[in-house]
């Protein structure tokens, strides 16, 4: 049963990552609780007109340029201090390494599934 519970956290982080950093996701679930000013949603949106193909982390990345909203900013940055919880969780060295090379890979196949889709129209 072990086995089983731990494989499950590279699928909750690459699902993590793809919903948040490839969906907009994050923006709607903002506004859906009336948070657009404090985290600059509205700003965004207003963003979008002279640059409509950013998201949310490119806009929050060249608007406040600091180490937070880079780290944040950055899917692979954001999977790998997922997985550094996940560690604390179980303080499994080789888990941790499973995890997050696997959590990674997955989220890279969703992305890559993602534009193949939009690219060929399924």
């Amino acid at each position: 049963m072990k086995v089983m519970e731990e494989i499950v956290y590279p699928f909750l982080v690459a699902n993590i990552l793809f919903y948040v950093y490839e969906t907009d996701f994050f923006v709607q679930y903002v506004k859906l609780f009336r948070l657009n000013k404090l985290l600059g949603v509205d700003n965004y949106e207003s963003y979008l007109a002279e640059h409509p193909g950013d998201t949310y982390w490119e806009y929050l990345a060249y608007e406040k340029p600091n180490f937070l909203t880079k780290l944040i900013s950055c899917p692979l940055c954001s999977g790998f201090w997922l997985n550094v919880g996940i560690y604390f969780l179980y303080e499994d060295l080789g888990l941790f390494m499973l995890c997050l090379w696997l959590s990674i890979f997955l989220f890279l196949i969703l992305r890559l599934i993602l534009k193949r889709a939009y690219h060929h129209g399924l």
